[in-house]
């Protein structure tokens, strides 16, 4: 008895429009896919469920704090600038 193993259709949502997005083969972590109802290019991020985020060309900073502040040098103050002369009238 021969049996016909049906493959499991994984669906992931797209961030951009909310549209389902249908994968027929397996699908796997790092792999893009574009939505063909906003036509953002995805990156499936994680799996059971699948899940998908817009793909970046830079890689995500896993260490990043969500602190922009220190990418700045704090002991810059404005009155550094002379933006008068950056305005003509």
């Amino acid at each position: 008895m021969n049996v016909n193993p049906q493959s499991k259709t994984e669906i992931g949502i797209c961030p951009g429009c909310g549209a389902r997005i249908r994968f027929q083969d397996k699908v796997q972590v790092g792999e893009f896919v574009i939505c063909d109802e906003c036509g953002d290019e995805l990156e499936v991020v994680s799996m059971s469920p699948v899940k998908l985020d817009w793909a970046f060309e830079d890689p995500f900073d896993e260490n990043f704090d969500g602190n922009y502040d220190d990418d700045f040098d704090e002991d810059l103050d404005d009155d550094d600038y002379d933006d008068d002369d950056d305005w003509e009238d």
